[in-house]
């Protein structure tokens, strides 16, 4: 267990804030990844049979998604420097005011990881067109190498956050 030295850190309100609201934007996830993939691969907006299973696709869990919101959240913590808290005038708790940040900081990852072709590919991959017969590391794995080359960062387990540098050609 986790021995907290100052509970009015600003990164244990940050971890309680993107905790509590993980379901709520893996739901947003799956929806931008499905409005990504009209704008990328449909973009007049043709009915065919992929275009209606992509529009009809309701998702029932969000597990798929959880590697990769864990790997967003680590990064919007090690972007937004500092752990001391702000003085608030406006009337807001410090919580109010991390959920507001980290919404919309979330909001903009996906919007500029959505215009990539491979993560939209691998989140259908994950959503619409998954089947159990299919290995779901593969997909998450792109997923999670996506985002590390857009944001230049790797999250390690016991090295903490660096520089990535891509290995493709």
């Amino acid at each position: 267990m986790n021995q907290r030295l100052f509970l009015l850190d600003k990164n244990y309100i940050l971890k309680q804030v993107q905790e509590d609201l993980k379901i709520e934007l893996q739901k947003e996830l799956i929806e931008e990844i499905k409005a990504g993939y009209f704008s990328l691969f449909n973009p007049l907006g043709l009915i065919d049979e992929l275009s209606e299973k992509v529009q009809a696709f309701s998702a029932s869990h969000f597990s798929f998604f959880d590697e990769l919101y864990n790997t967003m959240a680590g990064i919007y913590r090690y972007q937004e420097e500092g752990n001391q808290l702000e003085l608030l005038f406006d009337g807001r708790s410090h919580y109010e005011k991390y959920s507001a940040d980290w919404k919309e900081g979330f909001h903009a990852y996906l919007k500029e990881l959505c215009h990539k072709k491979n993560f939209i590919l691998a989140g259908l991959e994950l959503t619409v067109f998954h089947s159990p017969e299919k290995r779901l590391e593969l997909a998450q794995n792109r997923m999670k190498v996506c985002t590390f080359e857009h944001f230049g960062l790797k999250i390690y387990k016991y090295k903490g956050i660096q520089k990535y540098i891509s290995k493709s050609a």
